[in-house]
């Protein structure tokens, strides 16, 4: 899952490093943090919505349903990818 550039650094957004940090948190895993209100119900929704609202959220929040994909295919180990350097 995770994309290796030359330089060895994590290639991810911080953004996006941010947002997976915060899923982390969500779920009560170690080393994440609590997301802001609005993130906080953008993943609780997220685990409610079928595929079609999923592809609304996906409109709207492409980074946060990113992260969330992410965490649906490649557990917590793909979220630990997009946060560690």
């Amino acid at each position: 899952m995770r994309r290796m550039n030359p330089s060895g650094r994590n290639p991810y957004d911080p953004v996006v490093r941010s947002l997976a940090a915060d899923l982390l948190g969500y779920l009560r895993l170690p080393g994440g943090t609590m997301p802001s209100g609005f993130t906080y119900g953008l993943f609780d929704l997220w685990s409610k919505a079928d595929e079609e609202n999923r592809a609304l959220i996906a409109t709207g929040w492409p980074l946060v349903a990113f992260v969330l994909r992410t965490v649906d295919t490649g557990g917590e180990a793909g979220l630990r990818s997009i946060v560690e350097d």
